[in-house]
């Protein structure tokens, strides 16, 4: 699973504005995936001249400023768990944007400067295609066979999809109250990453590792968790949560960014990003 620049997950207040023009699909297709030194790529024709994409399904999209002249500058605020980062950047309306047979018309997208990740992985990057365009162009990824698969997009709304999601989180949440380590650790994904100012875990062990300074408390600490306003394509469920844990002397609050992602029949979290946590005394 691609963790790609994580730090642009947070990128709500970059602004992404979509026409009401629907995209065009086609039959299912697949699209090979390029490499960019050991970055997934594709090929995007953006007003009919084809362009380098770095596939990015922890990021929004991006265009590199390099790449395309925009008339309005204007602060692009990248928002992640360490704090804020402004940036020069401007507005650039595309008239169609395509991969395969799908096509977005009118589309305007924020362009930064991507020269530090073009100089990283040896190659010319012209933009990011990241969790929202891959949406509307209804792509799901398959790195194990190289190929960018093309299919009908994913409804955000469709209930079956959320709520799948919803009650693993539920689940989750059960496990923790429980002290059921077992059921604990069979939420999250083997390549689970927590990402918060204190570092970094990976991988399943550290997760239960961490929670586990919980379960010695008596009475047992109380977990409570929620999805905000989820989004999901394919295979991925994201969107932003709350979540609040009370032990007997303190009452921790705060939210974050959360990822899952579906294998077999299950979903399993694939990362978590707090990036707002306030922790107040019991008396």
């Amino acid at each position: 699973m691609m963790r790609i620049c994580r730090g642009l997950l947070f990128l709500a207040s970059a602004g992404l504005f979509f026409a009401p023009a629907a995209p065009s699909h086609a039959a299912e297709t697949e699209i090979a995936i390029e490499w960019c030194g050991r970055l997934p790529v594709v090929i995007l024709q953006v007003d009919k001249v084809d362009r380098r994409f770095l596939l990015d399904t922890a990021a929004t999209s991006f265009l590199n400023s390099n790449s395309f002249s925009g008339r309005h500058s204007r602060e692009v605020l990248i928002r992640s768990w360490n704090g804020t980062t402004a940036l020069n950047g401007s507005d650039i309306s595309i008239d169609e944007l395509s991969l395969g047979s799908h096509v977005i018309q009118n589309v305007k997208l924020p362009a930064i400067d991507l020269s530090g990740i073009s100089q990283g992985c040896g190659g010319q990057l012209d933009g990011i295609l990241g969790v929202d365009l891959l949406e509307q162009l209804g792509v799901t990824i398959d790195l194990e066979r190289r190929v960018a698969r093309l299919g009908v997009a994913s409804d955000p709304r469709e209930p079956s999809l959320i709520t799948a999601v919803e009650k693993t989180l539920e689940s989750c949440s059960a496990a923790f109250n429980n002290a059921d380590l077992e059921k604990l650790a069979a939420c999250f994904d083997p390549e689970f990453v927590l990402s918060s100012p204190g570092g970094e875990l990976h991988g399943r062990d550290q997760a239960v590792n961490y929670f586990r300074q919980y379960f010695g408390v008596r009475p047992r600490p109380r977990l409570a968790m929620t999805m905000n306003s989820p989004r999901g394509v394919g295979e991925l469920v994201w969107g932003g949560y709350d979540y609040t844990i009370e032990t007997p002397s303190s009452r921790t609050s705060g939210q974050g960014m959360m990822l899952c992602r579906k294998s077999g029949k299950g979903w399993y979290i694939l990362s978590m990003s707090p990036f707002a946590t306030r922790e107040i005394p019991v008396r």
